[in-house]
């Protein structure tokens, strides 16, 4: 049964070996039906391990990162931070996550200076940002009671695919996210709202927060970079009017992240995804971050990913 802990500032802390090199402190975090080790865990360690590189009037504004084998959730990870450029307004980090002898996950990062507000003033700037989709939170339900609407359903789901729901439930209670979920995330064909439309019309949004307050803030960054990569492939089955379980495996093959300003992961983010899209097994979603209260731009996910469909996980009269 995977590890869950509330606290995710301690979960991804890391210790620094030698110079530009780092590694895990706590025991890697494992999703339940996966294979590996957890997408976000990647992403976000290897930024923190680059930003304990540069200095603190830089952050990242930008990441790129590729998974190369999967990750033993039962072996420590080493990071190793090249350093690639130090500019007076640009500094550029390379970050290779090693297990033994084997990459298992490269990412290179951006980072810009900050300018203070006097510097900001006297430039100008052409400045625009798409607006937040207009959505009512109080329609968005408790994680437990969305995912057992649409998943917990005999009638859909093989026996030996349900007994791995308890795993979830445990993820949503007790791991480190908040999670509040639209009604019709998870749900059968038969109840799907958006039926007669092509996938890439819909889209799918959510809220996000984190379970404890990050006390530095600078953690914000590294939170955002792990769950950005939170059941985003597992949004491809309502995109395609599938139930969530027909799918065999998914894997992410890529993750980008562009950072529009400084996260604040204590409070709730609205994650709004697309799918543009889709073939050859390899799927394309679009994702973007918005700030609940003041409803601005935060953050710009893209991610390819390989999910492979099974209808033999469905029961007869559910497939398709």
């Amino acid at each position: 049964m995977p590890e869950f802990r509330p606290n995710l500032e301690e979960t991804l802390r890391l210790r620094e070996v030698q110079r530009d090199v780092f590694t895990n402190t706590q025991r890697l975090y494992v999703p339940p039906g996966a294979r590996g080790v957890f997408g976000g865990t990647l992403a976000s360690q290897s930024l923190w391990a680059a930003m304990k590189t540069v200095p603190d009037k830089f952050v990242p504004h930008s990441l790129h990162s590729y998974f190369i084998s999967g990750g033993d959730g039962k072996k420590d990870i080493m990071y190793h931070v090249e350093r690639l450029r130090d500019g007076k307004s640009f500094i550029s980090r390379q970050v290779k996550a090693y297990q033994d002898d084997t990459l298992v996950f490269i990412e290179t990062i951006s980072f810009a200076r900050v300018r203070d507000q006097e510097e900001q003033q006297r430039k100008k700037e052409l400045k625009h940002s798409a607006p937040m989709p207009n959505v009512d939170f109080n329609k968005f339900l408790d994680p437990l009671e969305s995912f057992k609407r649409g998943v917990v359903d005999p009638g859909v789901a093989k026996e030996s695919v349900l007994t791995k729901v308890g795993d979830y439930f445990n993820r949503f209670t007790k791991g480190p996210l908040e999670y509040r979920f639209p009604p019709d995330l998870w749900v059968t064909l038969e109840e799907h709202p958006d039926f007669e439309k092509a996938p890439n019309e819909i889209d799918v949004d959510w809220f996000i927060r984190l379970r404890k307050p990050v006390v530095d803030p600078l953690f914000n960054y590294v939170a955002m970079a792990y769950y950005s990569d939170s059941f985003l492939l597992l949004t491809v089955g309502k995109f395609h009017k599938r139930p969530m379980h027909s799918t065999k495996f998914s894997v992410s093959l890529d993750h980008t992240i562009y950072f529009h300003k400084q996260p604040t992961v204590n409070d709730w983010n609205m994650y709004h995804i697309e799918h543009p899209q889709s073939g050859d097994s390899r799927k394309l979603l679009y994702a973007a971050f918005y700030e609940k209260d003041t409803k601005e731009l935060v953050a710009s996910v893209v991610q390819e990913g390989l999910v492979v469909i099974d209808d033999e996980l469905l029961k007869a009269k559910a497939k398709l």
